[in-house]
């Protein structure tokens, strides 16, 4: 069950939408790797292709075979592992650098070429022709030996639309299979994007990918506004990692189009946040707690009405399950909570507390987190409730006479739960709570052997 707003599907509101047969082209191991900063080894690249491939994703480009050998020899060993997706390399309009792509072994090429005013003037340094006459045999070069091409149009989205439709139409005429709306600078907002993606295609009658980059914020939203208008493909990276602000994010595409607009994409989405952990730690790209779908917080709940209505029923404040992303449900104790919270948190470890009690536990908590100017750990609040209840954790360290350490024994087992005969500077070691401290020492105190005792409280774990 999903619970999202029905208004997402009223017949006015699907009726603007062209939804195609949508398929991923994910490119973390390409874009994802220009970002500054970022590199993946062999075994980190081809982990990422495995995962991408246990998602489901239909195509993955796997890297830039001009870099160098190594980097050719990394994507023929994700090729050779015929994982399932099509593989794909990126590569600039020059029939040398093809034969680079061509000792992949890999199955597409995304050839890609400036098309804006802007880049050819002050880039290239191309006219329009030049630009069409440098693509045109590098696609039917590549068809020639049997690859499928994505034509790029870097910065598509600032290109004058008369010279989109000429390079486009001279493209699909080389074999190009698909154009790839490459919005560099991320100049589109979600309406053009849905209107150029709906032209181009009612003008050119070609396959059309939207590549969205992230500076405003909009890559998901753009890219989704394309998909409404019948883009069959869309470049996404994992955690929206790339250039700058970067791509549109693969989870959130994946999970916006799956829930917001009921678009069943066939993708394994239980394994997105071990995948998107796997990036984090790959790329060194810190995932913000409050990043969607797969953020720390999108499961975490602290403030004290919406703990409530999460503990009555989940989807007061969540419109999916967060074991459908491979996610967990927490509930965090801090200075927002209430006693709903602290008693859930209590029950989630099995400890039992009155009304009193709970107020009491609250209190201290709401103070220490206001103190700090933080959430406090499971730990941390377990050792305070706890302390309150009389529930906290003590170990009484005894020492006994030699001589009358085998009855010592006997009779402290039938007074104690929790004992451990230990060699060293004691010889027994008693694991109770405060609540039942003193009755334990009384009843010590009353067994011939014990020779001294010393008490230590639980703190809180290291």
């Amino acid at each position: 069950m999903t619970y999202v707003s029905p208004y997402n599907f009223d017949d006015e509101v699907k009726s603007k939408f062209n939804f195609r047969d949508i398929k991923l082209d994910d490119t973390t191991l390409r874009d994802g790797e220009q970002t500054a900063g970022v590199i993946f080894d062999e075994y980190e690249k081809l982990e990422i292709a495995r995962r991408l491939a246990e998602i489901g994703v239909e195509q993955i480009e796997a890297g830039i075979p001009i870099i160098s050998q190594n980097e050719r020899d990394i994507i023929k060993k994700i090729v050779r592992e015929n994982l399932g997706p099509s593989i794909m390399c990126w590569s600039p309009a020059m029939k040398d650098k093809i034969d680079l792509v061509l000792e992949t072994e890999c199955d597409a090429v995304a050839i890609s070429i400036a098309t804006s005013e802007i880049h050819l003037k002050h880039k290239l340094k191309k006219t329009e022709d030049e630009v069409i006459d440098m693509i045109v045999p590098a696609i039917e070069y590549a068809k020639d030996h049997g690859l499928y091409v994505s034509f790029n149009a870097e910065d598509g989205t600032r290109t004058d639309y008369k010279f989109l439709l000429k390079f486009t139409d001279a493209c699909k005429k080389a074999g190009g299979d698909r154009l790839r709306m490459c919005d560099t600078v991320a100049a589109l907002n979600p309406q053009a994007s849905y209107y150029l993606t709906k032209k181009l295609l009612n003008d050119t009658g070609i396959p059309v990918e939207i590549h969205a980059h992230n500076d405003y914020g909009l890559a998901v939203a753009n890219s989704i506004a394309a998909c409404a208008a019948g883009a069959e493909y869309v470049s996404t990276t994992v955690n929206g990692i790339g250039e700058r602000a970067g791509n549109a994010s693969l989870e959130q595409m994946i999970m916006g189009l799956k829930m917001l607009y009921g678009i069943d994409n066939k993708y394994t989405t239980e394994y997105l946040v071990n995948l998107s952990k796997f990036v984090e730690k790959a790329s060194g790209m810190k995932v913000a707690k409050n990043q969607p779908i797969v953020g720390e917080n999108m499961f975490r709940h602290e403030s004290g009405i919406h703990t409530h209505g999460i503990i009555k029923f989940p989807y007061t404040y969540e419109t999916f399950a967060p074991e459908l992303v491979g996610n967990k449900r927490v509930l965090v104790i801090g200075k927002m909570s209430g006693r709903h919270a602290v008693k859930a948190k209590l029950e989630e470890y099995g400890i039992e507390a009155d009304e009193h009690a709970v107020k009491k536990i609250l209190a201290e908590v709401k103070a220490v987190a206001e103190s700090r100017k933080s959430a406090l750990t499971d730990d941390e609040f377990l050792g305070i409730a706890r302390s309150i209840i009389g529930a906290e954790v003590v170990y009484i360290m005894v020492k006994l006479d030699s001589r009358l350490r085998t009855k010592a024994y006997e009779e402290i087992a039938n007074v104690v739960e929790k004992a451990y005969r230990v060699s060293g500077d004691v010889d027994l070691i008693i694991e109770t709570t405060n609540k039942r401290l003193d009755k334990i020492l009384e009843n010590l105190s009353k067994i011939k052997g014990v020779r001294s005792t010393k008490t230590h409280a639980l703190i809180r774990k290291l």
